[in-house]
């Protein structure tokens, strides 16, 4: 049975093709979109890094993953939440965030788009 990506999940994929500011290259990625959405092949993704991003944390549009009590590590990048097409981008599961993460990322998330 092929992996069908959940809300909660966190994946690994490639984000590239991007450009600018963009994340680059392969990541880990927590979704946002159920599966009802991701059935049709798109899923609504934002990128996790373990780099600097000194501008997202003052502004607050990052969750951080650590002490989180999962394996993957790095923050949560709410600001640069992605529609991708995780069929061709090679994804594969590596585990599930808890409810609080999920939360969390998801209103801020919220905040970017509703202010």
């Amino acid at each position: 049975m092929t992996y069908l990506p959940n809300r909660g999940d966190i994946v690994h994929l490639d984000f590239d093709p991007s450009s600018g500011r963009e994340i680059k290259g392969p990541h880990f990625g927590l979704i946002l979109s159920g599966k009802l959405f991701n059935q049709r092949g798109l899923a609504m993704i934002c990128p996790i890094s373990q780099g600097a991003a000194a501008a997202a944390r003052t502004y607050g549009t990052v969750v951080t993953l650590m002490g989180a009590g999962t394996d993957t590590q790095g923050a949560v990048h709410c600001h640069q939440l992605k529609s991708l097409d995780w069929q061709v981008r090679n994804v594969r599961f590596k585990e599930s965030v808890p409810q609080h993460i999920l939360d969390e990322v998801l209103a801020r998330v919220e905040a970017i788009l509703f202010e």
